[in-house]
């Protein structure tokens, strides 16, 4: 193990034991056996060592939800209940929802921006795959049934930790599963809609489509799962969006190179397609 993987397990093991805030960042560098000078060549705040973790264990989420869909369907309800509980699953063997919660409190710009789009991308990414199992009947209120989930199971789990209540956590997201059934249910009898839910298809003005466009290909990028001519032409694609004037014509002749390397690939080809429609997009306007 690394200085700094050991560094990252020391911090989880001590925040575990002691407390996020309880822990000072001198506990970390006499259990790790390290340095002043070796834990700041790597983070520069406690702030930074959360922010580190936490996408780390957002990465293994994202990998065994795409996994799921190797071998399986988009459509599939039950394949679409399993990634619902891999982020559970995740969370519980790293244990690191306490520290979750704490990090919303922390002052620091960096890691705040990096929750909130985190939070943005679980809703939409649910309201998608909601859309895909149940079809565009509920499209609109995707959003409405998304938020309606992921808010009342939040609550949920820290009511329960609050009050020290002896309940298992699955059987809580289980409950809010069934849940979610009986509200697309209720959804489609009514014509009621809070939140319009809007595709990334739709995506209208350059700014958004490039943000959308490097985040859905950061969940690509360093997989695996994808050859060197892959990941090429996806960083091709990354550094194009980052020049002054971008040529939409040959990110669109790359999208679609990638669409036939990638045939193979199940878990990705819906964010393939996603990306060629707003790169499209922005080429029709160009």
């Amino acid at each position: 193990m690394g200085k700094k993987e050991n560094i990252i397990e020391v911090a989880k093991q001590l925040f575990r034991t002691k407390g996020y805030h309880d822990t000072a960042i001198q506990d970390i560098l006499e259990q790790a056996k390290v340095s002043k000078g070796t834990f700041y060549n790597y983070f520069s705040t406690k702030s930074q060592l959360i922010l580190y973790i936490i996408q780390k264990v957002d990465e293994k989420v994202d990998e065994q939800q795409n996994m799921l869909l190797l071998d399986g369907s988009l459509h599939d309800k039950q394949l679409f209940y399993s990634q619902l509980r891999v982020k559970h699953s995740v969370y519980g063997t790293e244990k690191i929802s306490e520290l979750y919660n704490i990090s919303l409190g922390e002052n620091d710009e960096e890691l705040q921006s990096y929750m909130k789009e985190s939070h943005y991308k679980e809703l939409n990414w649910l309201a998608k795959r909601l859309i895909d199992v149940y079809g565009k009947e509920i499209e609109k209120s995707a959003m409405d049934l998304s938020t309606h989930f992921i808010g009342g199971l939040g609550y949920q789990f820290r009511y329960s930790d609050q009050i020290k209540l002896n309940i298992n956590s699955s059987d809580i997201l289980d409950y809010n599963i069934l849940r979610l059934e009986n509200n697309i249910e209720i959804t489609k009898q009514t014509n009621q809609i809070l939140f319009p839910y809007k595709s990334p298809n739709s995506v209208d003005d350059q700014e958004s489509a490039i943000r959308e466009i490097r985040r859905l290909l950061d969940n690509m990028i360093d997989c695996d799962e994808f050859s060197q001519e892959e990941k090429e032409l996806m960083s091709f694609i990354f550094e194009e969006t980052q020049s002054s004037y971008i040529r939409w014509g040959v990110c669109e002749g790359a999208i679609r190179q990638l669409q036939i390397l990638s045939s193979s690939q199940l878990a990705y080809q819906q964010i393939l397609k996603e990306l060629f429609d707003i790169i499209n997009t922005q080429k029709k306007k160009t």
